[in-house]
């Protein structure tokens, strides 16, 4: 019989404790250093996965999903190489070819519309960019009289010739001989390191140019290739766009973005310049209207574009639809929760770019933010703005919603026209990798709205009630719209606006009327002009009509 406390007997009970104790010790150790190495494994997932979503979502931001799309009245072709964000774009009137620049490969492009080819010409101006930046864009290209491209080029502060008629007798996949190519540098405006020449216009053998930070108006003699640069004194932050008239007087604007925009006149012979004021904050696209007297000029920082007589000072201010909500869903559904309809839109504003007048007087420009190419008829006070189909999320605020939105950053545009009253619209889509067409005679516009009066009179305090008439041709759901140039924005304020219907459908060719409530309320005495119409999925059709309020 054992004694008791024998030594061996204790000795094994310890060893089991202290064995149980290491064993626990070493499996929590264990433990904690697996669970720290799955936490460590799922960071590092998380952040993987979080750098290809970010890396996937620059590269739509800058190349768009790859998928070409189309509607009735807009088709569109994607560029053969990737991620070539287009701007500058021109047309061949003698062939149809369609001509863009890109700035991310230093290169052209010519497009062939009847084969649906391209050719790709690369620019020998030897500089290195940044393939994980996003180069400034080569902005405008004009052909001359004599066969050859010109381009402008904002890195290099240059403007580029491309003898385009010699591109038959090349091999377009070899290199381009030297005298394809010639450039003309121009001076540097510091501390920007670049003039930025942004727009181009030829006239009677001279090439006109201008650039945003530039203090001088460029001119390139098309017969002997000088280059001259003439000094200007305007005391704003941006030059804007240029154009020529008849007698060879050259129109320009300048601006400092959102605050104040100008308008000057220069006299190449005796170099004095006119200067004018301007009602809006960011002119951008000029054009001139001989026939009617008028210089057409949009703001790119609101959602107007003007009229303006240069004889009589007399302006006229217009506004573009509101922008169609899928342009920025969510900014759209805040507002509607707190604002009248015809107040909310997705985007704030369309932000109308350049512009340029066809052969029967229409005014077209692209709507930035509003995502479409737009005609304003003069004569007959309609406004049709034709959607484009491709929606770039990552331009818009688009979390959470799977229907299309966002914009393509359609930033410029071509006319095709044959001067019969048929015109093509020829475009760029910056951030999708794609040149889009637009034929307006594709088919008939799907419905046309008609407002029963041209001028509506409104004292203070009382009530208007517009009857409008939307005629539809082919089954369609349309929403009423309604903006005007009481603010820049476009938004009917102090101005109390209600359609008695705001989403018309129509199962069958017929018509409808619905009737729009107008009362003003604190708004100034005036005239202003309203937009009333209404937008389908691929288009929006609007009469403009007097407003006076008494």
């Amino acid at each position: 019989m054992p004694k008791r406390g024998s030594s061996k007997g204790i000795g094994i009970g310890k060893k089991i404790i202290i064995f149980g104790v290491i064993a626990a010790l070493v499996a929590s150790t264990f433990a904690l250093v697996y669970s720290s190495r799955l936490a460590e494994e799922q960071q590092m997932k998380q952040l993987e996965e979080a750098r290809k979503k970010q890396e996937e979502m620059f590269k739509l931001s800058r190349c768009g999903d790859g998928i070409v799309r189309s509607n009735s009245f807009v088709k569109e072709y994607m560029l053969p190489v990737e991620c070539t964000m287009p701007v500058g774009i021109t047309i061949d009137d003698k062939d149809g070819s369609v001509w863009m620049a890109s700035a991310v490969t230093n290169s052209i492009f010519r497009f062939d519309p009847d084969t649906g080819m391209f050719d790709e010409f690369k620019i020998p101006s030897g500089s290195m960019r940044d393939a994980a930046g996003i180069p400034l864009p080569m902005w405008a290209l004009a052909l001359d009289g004599y066969g050859r491209l010109w381009i402008t080029d904002t890195e290099n502060n240059s403007l580029w010739m491309f003898n385009a008629f010699m591109v038959s007798e090349m091999d377009a996949n070899q290199p381009p001989s030297a005298e394809v190519f010639k450039e003309f540098k121009l001076q540097k405006v510091e501390p920007f390191g670049t003039s930025m020449p942004i727009d181009m216009r030829i006239s009677n053998d001279r090439l006109w140019f201008v650039g945003v930070y530039s203090k001088h108006i460029g001119m390139v003699d098309l017969n002997t290739l000088e280059l001259v640069e003439i000094p200007i004194d305007v005391d704003l932050n941006a030059l804007g766009t240029i154009d020529v008239d008849s007698e060879g007087n050259v129109w320009f604007t300048a601006l400092t973005l959102g605050t104040k925009g100008m308008l000057y006149r220069l006299d190449p012979e005796s170099k004095e310049i006119k200067a004018y004021d301007l009602p809006i904050g960011s002119p951008v696209g000029i054009s001139i209207d001989e026939a009617r007297e008028l210089m057409w000029i949009n703001d790119h920082g609101s959602n107007l574009f003007i009229s303006f007589n240069p004889s009589t000072n007399e302006v006229i201010r217009y506004s573009t639809s509101l922008p169609a909500r899928y342009t920025n869903i969510g900014l759209y559904e805040e507002c509607i929760k707190k604002s009248p309809r015809l107040e909310c839109s997705g985007y704030p504003v369309s932000l109308p770019y350049w512009n340029a007048i066809d052969s029967k007087g229409r005014v077209w420009f692209n709507e930035h933010q509003g995502n479409a190419i737009a005609v304003f008829n003069p004569d007959s006070s309609t406004l049709i703005e034709y959607n484009i189909p491709s929606y770039n999320k990552t331009w818009g605020n688009c979390e959470g919603y799977d229907e299309p939105c966002g914009i393509a950053n359609a930033l410029r545009f071509a006319l095709r026209d044959d001067g019969s009253g048929k015109v093509k619209v020829w475009f760029t889509e910056f951030t999708e990798n794609k040149i889009g067409m637009l034929d307006p005679d594709a088919k008939e516009l799907p419905f046309t709205v008609n407002v029963d009066t041209d001028t509506i009179r409104i004292k203070k305090g009382e009530t208007a009630r517009i009857d409008v008439s939307i005629e539809a041709r082919e089954p369609v759901v349309a929403e009423m719209l309604a903006s005007g140039s009481i603010e820049a924005s476009g938004r009917l304020s102090k101005l109390s606006a209600e359609y008695d219907e705001y989403t018309v459908i129509f199962d069958t060719q017929s018509s409808k009327t619905v009737t729009l409530t107008l009362t003003p309320n604190g708004l100034e005495s005036g005239e202003y002009m309203l937009t009333i119409g209404a937008r389908s999925d691929e288009v929006a059709y609007s009469k403009v009509i007097r407003l006076i309020v008494e």
